[in-house]
């Protein structure tokens, strides 16, 4: 079976498509995030990746909470209101897209990826729900991203 490289999943019409270089972000193994982040680096595209763990809206508090920690610690975006606006619009759109019944009560974990180019920024999230001692989970994943957003 052919391993398949990056370049296979994140190119689209020549160049390192900003979405999908968020969703990997989210849904790769946790032993090739280094490796993803310096090849989206590469090709001009900053990226950061962090999880979120806990159940209804703790869990939907430390999405916000570490999307913004991941975004603005690592110097992905540059630390001011109008970037902190456009971070917290990017996580509503992507809880509203998820949000149900079974998120209001379910616990879970999360991967979280967020990807930069030039004034453009995309989320990407990945992980699973269920609610405790049912051994039943949900799989989830959303993704956005907003253009000609960001300042430095």
């Amino acid at each position: 079976m052919t391993q398949l490289a990056f370049e296979n999943v994140l190119l689209q019409n020549g160049a390192v498509s900003l979405s999908k270089a968020a969703v990997l972000c989210s849904m790769i193994d946790n032993d090739l995030d280094d490796d993803l982040i310096d090849y989206l680096g590469k090709h001009g595209i900053s990226a950061v990746i962090t999880r979120a763990g806990g159940s209804g809206d703790n869990l939907k508090s430390k999405i916000l909470r570490n999307t913004f920690g991941a975004a603005e610690n690592s110097g992905l975006i540059t630390v001011n209101m109008k970037n902190r606006h456009v971070v917290s619009q990017l996580v509503d759109e992507v809880l509203r897209s998820i949000d149900g019944p079974m998120m209001s009560i379910a616990g879970g974990g999360l991967k979280i990826g967020l990807a930069v180019r030039q004034s453009d920024i995309a989320i990407g999230i990945f992980g699973s729900i269920g609610l405790p001692g049912l051994d039943v989970d949900h799989e989830i994943s959303a993704s956005r991203i907003l253009y000609h957003c960001l300042e430095d």
